[in-house]
């Protein structure tokens, strides 16, 4: 009786530590491609912010020709106008970007990685609400990262 419990247990403990293992790599893989994902993201947003500031650039050098001109005035308050309204719309696509690779690649969003992180954290005394959102809020991104992996195999 003892030696046929003793082999259930070595068989339930390499069972458990195969597992184990599997999951190790699992959390790797993952962790791996939240690497690259956000490697790409900040590639991506250099990018972007290059093209903007190149746009910058030509619209700076425009501006100063015209100044030479005497014409800078009155396209001024356009310009200026222009210039803040491409940076918002510059900015809207990187968020979008942004939701929409973390959605396909199941990569949690900063926004739901951050309240889970403050209610984890020990100095935080987090309200039962915010509990509760955050709960839900790592169910929901389970199932999607779900819904990513299944599509990705």
């Amino acid at each position: 009786m003892g030696l046929y419990n003793a082999e259930r247990q070595a068989r339930w403990r390499a069972k458990r530590g195969a597992e184990i293992e599997r999951l190790r790599k699992v959390a790797a893989e993952q962790s791996e491609q939240m690497a690259e994902a956000r490697r790409e993201i900040e590639i991506v947003a250099l990018e972007r912010e290059n093209a903007t500031l190149k746009k910058a650039l030509a619209h700076e050098r425009e501006q100063h020709a015209e100044a030479k001109t005497g014409a800078a005035k009155a396209a001024s308050a356009f310009e200026e106008k222009v210039k803040a309204q491409a940076m918002i719309d510059g900015l809207v696509q990187r968020v979008r970007w942004y939701e929409d690779e973390s959605s396909r690649k199941g990569i949690m969003t900063f926004a739901t990685y951050g309240k889970l992180m403050k209610c984890l954290h020990p100095d935080s005394k987090p309200s039962d609400a915010e509990k509760s959102e955050a709960c839900a809020l790592l169910g929901q991104w389970k199932q999607g990262a779900d819904k990513a992996r299944r599509r990705a195999s």
